[in-house]
């Protein structure tokens, strides 16, 4: 089964995971940012998303330095100055001598308290809702970025990239990786191989399944990933939408060299994240009882066993679920 032509994902697959969070927190930020200015547009107030931690620092401290409001919002000096020279020719602020003369006191004019006034209810519903997203969305973001911040506090991402790039190698030699077209005939023979060493009995439509994934599992909302060590992929696993906020982990594979050294859990907690990450409401697996070692795995990664109902696998008569407060590891 030969790679012949290469897709691109849809829109429902993220490509970027953990080395774009750059990427995805600008995009975040581009469609918080398109909003808010909408909202400030259609209030009639001359005022951007840009200007916004310098006036919110001056609504909670009434005048401030340049100073000070680079050490609150932990931007330069030479940054908030350029945003403080906009209020100013926007008429929202002005700037003050303090007493020793060596700084500016930056404060709002008249005009800039009537825009103060304007901004509060507005600032107030936008606080509202962003706390409704967090809870819809299970996570608080404001906690991740904050734990966040204080780990790259303590080393930054610099000088972790550099002691991985001077190891020449990344963290266990083993990569995860959404599915590409270059690793198609890999998941192929990887899936035929371990049917081979089975008893049970497949059909042609389980390698016409497997011979054109992008259409029986892409095209359906469906995501496989490969585990990658010396440029060869060593496992697979892939997450079949089986209907609305239901996935299912399906065909998780690890090659036999592979075994032992933790790819079968990577890919799963990659499957796991990808899930929580699309709003998933309910991740399960149908797996058979004598597979031990594989039952075990699953309830490392949080699944846990669940009464079987009528399943569209002759093979099957295990039933898991994966419960986020089972999860051990």
């Amino acid at each position: 089964m030969p790679v012949t032509s290469e897709k691109i994902p849809s829109p429902t697959q993220e490509i970027y995971f953990e080395l774009g969070v750059g990427t995805r927190m600008r995009r975040l930020m581009e469609q918080l940012t398109a909003d808010s200015d909408r909202l400030y547009e259609e209030k009639d107030i001359s005022f951007r998303v840009s200007y916004f931690y310098a006036m919110y620092a001056l609504v909670q401290h009434e005048n401030l330095t340049i100073a000070d409001i680079a050490k609150l919002a932990g931007f330069s000096h030479s940054a908030v100055s350029q945003t403080v020279k906009k209020l100013i020719k926007e008429g929202i602020v002005e700037t003050i001598p303090t007493e020793d003369g060596r700084q500016k006191m930056v404060c709002f004019t008249d005009y800039g308290k009537i825009i103060r006034g304007k901004l509060l209810p507005i600032w107030a519903a936008l606080e509202r809702s962003m706390k409704d997203v967090m809870a819809e969305s299970g996570y608080n973001l404001v906690d991740c970025i904050t734990a966040m911040e204080a780990r790259l506090k303590k080393r930054s991402l610099y000088d972790r990239v550099q002691t991985y790039m001077t190891n020449g190698k990344t963290p266990g030699n083993l990569e995860i990786i959404p599915y590409h077209t270059d690793y198609k005939q890999a998941y192929y023979d990887l899936n035929v191989d371990w049917m081979d060493t089975t008893t049970w009995d497949f059909d042609t439509k389980d390698l016409a399944l497997l011979a054109n994934p992008e259409h029986h599992i892409l095209d359906k909302g469906g995501e496989i990933f490969f585990a990658i060590k010396a440029g060869a992929v060593v496992g697979t696993v892939t997450m079949k939408q089986a209907g609305a906020g239901r996935f299912e982990l399906e065909k998780l594979i690890v090659s036999d060299k592979a075994r032992g050294h933790g790819a079968g859990a990577q890919l799963c907690h990659t499957l796991i994240d990808r899930f929580k990450a699309r709003g998933g409401q309910k991740l399960f697996l149908e797996t058979n009882a004598t597979l031990t070692p594989a039952i075990e795995l699953y309830k490392r990664v949080g699944f846990i066993e669940m009464p079987i109902t009528q399943s569209p696998h002759d093979c099957t008569d295990y039933y898991m679920e994966w419960k986020p407060h089972d999860c051990h590891n």
